[in-house]
């Protein structure tokens, strides 16, 4: 996948033909950190909303960029932007309410009043022996984040000017958006639901890997699959988390499909369905035929399968349900699980997804709580920086070259994280911004 670097001073990330370890400090740095935050995050595409939570003129949200706190607003000619969430007088955040509408902004500190667009339009008590010369150099507004870009309704911004097009920065991950958006038979998805939230006392990397991680689940999820085995269908819909599978039969499951890594840092999995038949025969075979005939029967078991997708550096696909990861310091994340909506099936449909979300990731579920207490063990493990690396070379041996710089193998091995770390290495040591 690399040339290697193992006659010469590793660094952070070791490659060779059979070799690929990451360094413990890359983990738990907070100098590493830092850099990253620079490097990685504020010079690179980061996921910061979905369209459909910013509907209306006036809607807004807030998010990051890293740490740079953001707000994405939807304007009066329905223009969205990106702004920093700090007010260019003395500082304070001018919105700290996570969604609402609003025409204008207002600073807490001082009143100073911003539109939905940025613009400055207010400054309190300007004039007068205490207020501002007649020269005074006026700013425009908020600071705008100078690149914003949508896919399919998934609204990316960047701190770098000179970031690359998004849709060449996607990738061969544009192709896992668009199975999980075409399940809706108009191609559309809303973000209806209250979301998740999650901190855990870890590097925001783990979760980067482990959405995409096929190796972890009989392990980590181990008490799950024996529910499953007593319960069946009870514990999920629509074929997720569900059946009767002994441990064996959920690990053969998993091993289908194929894992890919992208020269961006995306890891992707793509897993379809087998047999289509009990889709089409089943309860809501009526919806699966629809799509049947819209997109035919191999595009339809990519559709119906389990795709995911960990889209460097922050945002992850998995079911029905957008994941963001919000680093906070180098072992404390925060993890937000939006389920949403299909557009144009029946409600039921939506409820059935929504519960087995709620089953699954919710805060009495069996999976976001498992994946985040392991993810807090790995911080404590690795408080044993005597041992200087971490090993990811399963399935290295058995890579495929597919061309264009991507690369795959079994979903079992470990492709999506070493193409993740690779991009993080190449950023990390570039002298330079990156685009």
């Amino acid at each position: 996948m690399t040339e290697s670097n193992e006659a010469a001073d590793p660094g952070l990330v070791w490659t060779g033909p059979k070799r690929f370890r990451v360094r413990t400090a890359a983990y738990v740095d907070p100098v590493v950190f830092a850099r990253e935050m620079k490097r990685v995050f504020e010079s690179n595409w980061v996921f910061v909303a979905h369209e459909s939570e910013i509907s209306e003129p006036g809607n807004y949200k807030t998010s990051h960029i890293g740490l740079q706190p953001v707000i994405i607003s939807r304007d009066d000619d329905r223009q969205i932007h990106v702004l920093l969430n700090r007010c260019v007088h003395r500082g304070a955040a001018v919105c700290r309410e996570q969604r609402g509408s609003a025409n204008l902004f207002r600073c807490p500190y001082h009143g100073w009043m911003y539109g939905n667009d940025g613009k400055l339009v207010g400054m309190s008590l300007a004039g007068g022996d205490a207020g501002y010369d007649s020269d005074f150099d006026r700013p425009e507004g908020l600071v705008r984040v100078p690149r914003v870009e949508s896919y399919r309704g998934m609204v990316f911004a960047s701190l770098n000017p000179d970031v690359k097009p998004l849709v060449e920065y996607l990738g061969r991950a544009a192709w896992i958006i668009d199975n999980k958006l075409d399940a809706s038979p108009v191609g559309q998805i809303q973000l209806r639901s209250k979301p998740i939230v999650a901190r855990y006392p870890g590097n925001w990397k783990f979760q980067a890997e482990n959405i995409v991680d096929g190796y972890h689940f009989s392990f980590v999820h181990e008490g799950f699959t024996h529910l499953q085995r007593q319960y069946q269908d009870a514990t999920g819909d629509f074929g997720v988390h569900a059946g009767n599978d002994s441990p064996a039969d959920v690990r053969r499951v998993r091993s289908r499909g194929r894992n890919y890594g992208t020269p961006n840092g995306h890891g992707l999995t793509a897993r379809p369905v087998a047999d289509l038949v009990p889709w089409l025969e089943g309860k809501h075979g009526a919806y699966y035929r629809e799509l049947l005939d819209a997109y035919g029967e191999e595009r339809l078991k990519m559709i119906a399968g389990r795709s995911t997708a960990s889209i460097f550096p922050n945002l992850g696909l998995i079911h029905h349900q957008i994941r963001v990861w919000r680093p906070l310091s180098a072992n404390l994340t925060e993890v937000t699980v939006y389920p949403y909506d299909l557009v144009g099936v029946d409600e039921e449909i939506n409820r059935g997804w929504l519960r087995s979300q709620e089953r699954f990731y919710g805060a009495a579920g069996y999976g976001q709580p498992d994946d985040t207490e392991v993810f807090a063990v790995n911080q404590q493990g690795l408080s044993a920086t005597a041992v200087d690396w971490l090993i990811l070379e399963r399935g290295l041996h058995a890579e495929r070259d597919e061309g264009g710089g991507d690369w795959s193998g079994q979903p079992g091995g470990e492709v999506p994280q070493r193409s993740f770390w690779l991009e993080w290495m190449r950023r990390m040591e570039s002298q330079e911004e990156q685009s």
